[in-house]
């Protein structure tokens, strides 16, 4: 690195006038929005995503500056059946290339948004293949290297539900009352979002002063006195969440990234790291006529921050939304369900251990010693095997792990459990000084990746290449070459 760059770099985002934003006292606070549905249906049309710059609207009118999915913010829910055929076509018109990746779904390798698989600007992509994931919370993103954290900064996100049809026979909250939530913190300055990294938010992370729920700060969500289904995604570059009520009352965790739990699990709080997902409910029976405040509680996370950001650390609180329940009972409230049909577990047999060293060198954060690079092929994993990917991390900054083409269970932590860790996930949360053990399997071959959901860190070089089965594809990746 370049030391002198590095030290203007300091100077210059120390300077910058930034503080919390936190709602103030009277000042009227925005509905909750709901991101238009999209349900991709088999045999019918393709359902179209295009992508395109636009504006936003955050309370000081209408700014340039967006990067939307149809022009919308938050961007498109899209909904699909497990088993049904997904079949999309991307259309780029943004002026750099792009490419979409289906988070926690395990599709053919070339349909996964591989980076090396980006699209010019002007250019098309079709996706077409068969849903066989579990029915849960996934989420949609581009993934182009370099320009993956600016492009999810700008708008370019949103919901991905796999579903079954049986919720209403396993008494979960469907319709108005189960509400897709993204969570994401931006750096707002006079109503505008601010985005231009200096050399330590790439060491760090990206972080804001503000949390936006489906694109809007502290909205109010108006909603009946019943048991409600909140799907909780962390769609933030860097900043750990930690939703809660702000009077501490529990509520049930229900499911992962990969899917429902056996059973609900009550807690007070759930930490959610970029990537992750997890379905709760809460229980607003008997709360006509209040309002409840929902938040990002304090947590406790070690994470070096340099001084020059001028930036709320992570662990730090942030309001999320307000509860308003006011609406009228449209059916039975509902109840907290017992259980749930039995959670599938790893696959069994032995499973030998691959670790991944989490270091850093200078501002840079490795994988083994090593940066991506898109034409070099890190390891061989081979198809159907099981493994147990175990994750160090030598660093002074938190890693999100994320894998593509499988889905895994924690098997052990050397840290404090975290209650996402009892289910299935794509996403695990390594603090600093951890070690975690994963276990998962390879049914799909072809080329994947492996790297921190922290954007920054993803986008430096955080990642690696990986291919299950034979090493040699048409694309010209080789093993070994």
């Amino acid at each position: 690195m370049d030391r002198r760059r590095f030290l203007s770099s300091l100077a210059a985002a120390a300077m910058l006038p930034f503080a919390a934003v936190t709602p103030v006292q009277g000042q009227t606070r925005p509905r909750l929005r709901l991101a238009p549905v999209r349900t991709i249906h088999r045999g019918g049309q393709p359902v179209v995503l295009s992508a395109a710059p636009g504006s936003y609207d955050l309370g000081a009118g209408p700014r340039p500056g967006a990067l939307l999915f149809n022009q919308q913010w938050p961007s498109p829910t899209l909904r699909v059946a497990q088993g049904g055929e997904f079949d999309l076509r991307l259309d780029n018109g943004l002026d750099e290339p792009t490419i979409v990746h289906w988070h926690g779904l395990t599709p053919p390798a070339d349909m996964d948004g591989h980076p090396m698989a980006s699209i010019p600007a002007g250019a098309s992509r079709d996706y077409g293949f068969v849903v066989h994931d579990r029915p849960a919370t996934y989420w949609y993103h581009p993934h182009p290297h370099h320009r993956t954290a600016f492009q999810v900064y700008h708008g370019l996100a949103g919901f991905l539900l796999v579903e079954d049809g049986l919720d209403e026979t396993r008494g979960l909250p469907t319709g108005s009352r189960d509400l897709p939530l993204l969570l994401a913190d931006k750096r707002i300055s006079a109503g505008s979002l601010q985005y231009a990294p200096a050399m330590p938010d790439m060491m760090v992370g990206f972080l804001g002063n503000t949390v936006l729920v489906n694109g809007a700060q502290s909205p109010v969500a108006t909603v009946e006195p019943a048991v409600l289904r909140l799907r909780l995604l962390n769609g933030s570059n860097a900043r750990i969440l930690n939703p809660a009520f702000a009077d501490g009352r529990p509520f049930w965790l229900v499911g992962t990234d990969g899917g429902l739990l056996d059973a609900p699990v009550p807690v007070t709080s759930v930490p959610l790291a970029p990537g992750e997902r997890v379905e709760v409910l809460i229980d607003l029976r008997g709360e006509a006529g209040n309002t409840l405040a929902f938040v990002s509680a304090p947590l406790a996370i070690t994470a070096t921050l340099p001084p020059a950001i001028a930036m709320p650390p992570q662990g730090s609180a942030f309001p999320l939304l307000q509860f308003d329940v006011s609406a009228p009972l449209s059916g039975p409230p509902g109840a907290i369900p017992a259980g749930f049909e039995p959670m599938p577990g790893p696959a069994p047999g032995p499973a030998p251990v691959r670790t991944f060293l989490l270091g850093q060198q200078g501002a840079m954060h490795l994988i083994n010693g090593t940066s991506y690079e898109g034409g070099r092929i890190d390891f061989l994993v081979p198809l159907g095997a099981t493994e147990t990917w175990r994750f160090i991390n030598q660093g002074n900054q938190p890693h999100p792990m994320h894998m593509h083409g499988s889905r895994f269970r924690v098997t052990a932590r050397s840290g404090t459990p975290l209650a996402s860790d009892a289910g299935w996930k794509d996403t695990v949360l390594v603090r600093v000084g951890e070690t975690v053990d994963v276990r998962l399997s390879f049914e799909v071959p072809g080329l994947f990746v492996l790297h921190c959901h922290n954007l920054e860190h993803e986008d430096e070089g955080m990642m690696q290449n990986f291919v299950v089965g034979d090493g040699l594809f048409a694309d010209g990746f080789e093993a070994g070459g």
